[in-house]
């Protein structure tokens, strides 16, 4: 089981199964692991988002950059601006841009990381 957490942002569009992604610096997830989805980790305010926890069905490299996105495996993805929709964000510039001021450079190199509620 892995815990992730995640800005007050991303909440209500993971509770409303609107998010069921989000990408890492790291793939420390395998596809079947439960998912603990948390928000305000670390703090007096931390809370489960969704619970039971969802599984992992997919951790796959990913590189972001100004004008593209490289996938491990470019078939199972939609376009830029849906991937980022995907992600909670409004299209793939403003997905950028969140990743170029939270990291300071225009290139961003890690993992997605997607799962599925419990059955």
């Amino acid at each position: 089981m892995a815990a992730i957490n995640f800005q007050a942002q991303f909440v209500g569009p993971i509770e409303r199964g609107e998010k069921s992604q989000t990408i890492r610096k790291t793939a420390r997830v395998r596809p079947g692991q439960r998912l603990q989805l948390y928000t305000g980790m670390r703090t007096k305010a931390c809370r489960k988002i969704v619970s039971p926890d969802p599984v992992c069905t997919m951790c796959h490299y990913v590189h972001l950059a100004p004008e593209y996105i490289t996938f491990g495996d470019a078939s199972l993805f939609p376009s830029a601006d849906e991937f980022a929709r995907q992600d909670g964000f409004r299209d793939y510039a403003d997905m950028h841009a969140w990743f170029k001021d939270r990291y300071g450079s225009d290139h961003f190199i890690g993992y997605v990381i997607r799962w599925e509620p419990a059955a």
